[in-house]
């Protein structure tokens, strides 16, 4: 068993979509839940924390970290998870902007990468797209 708080098996590769993505070891039902936020493994930073560290460790946090505006936090995914890749019709749905789970939107078989929309599971990115500012 993978020590990460991934509820199924996975590994990281390159990705069709964008850089590297997480990939599934084993088949997964729809509605199987496939990640749950866990402090012991994932790691939250205020504003200014982020911004009392050195550039590269800020930008690094800034890109691997979801930012949930109602908490004023960031959180870091410290498995796989930070790896998934974003897609407008994601395999998994994401309930809660960061501090939430992740299931399968639909039966998944292995090798499959897994996706989410981005725009559920960070406000910054919603912020960001034009698509999505407007809609507030």
């Amino acid at each position: 068993m993978l020590l990460d708080m991934m509820m199924i098996e996975t590994e990281l590769r390159l990705s069709d979509i964008h850089g590297i993505g997480v990939f599934l070891l084993e088949p997964v039902q729809r509605g199987d839940l496939i990640w749950r936020f866990d402090s012991r493994i994932d790691r939250v930073y205020c504003e200014e924390e982020i911004a009392s560290l050195p550039e590269r460790t800020a930008r690094f946090l800034r890109t691997y970290s979801t930012w949930n505006e109602a908490a004023g936090l960031w959180v870091l995914c410290g498995d796989n998870g930070r790896h998934f890749n974003h897609s407008a019709t994601p395999n998994t749905t994401s309930y809660g902007i960061a501090f939430g789970e992740d299931v399968a939107a639909q039966d998944l078989a292995p090798g499959t990468e897994l996706t989410s929309d981005y725009a559920t599971i960070c406000d910054t990115f919603r912020a960001s797209e034009p698509r999505f500012a407007a809609a507030g």
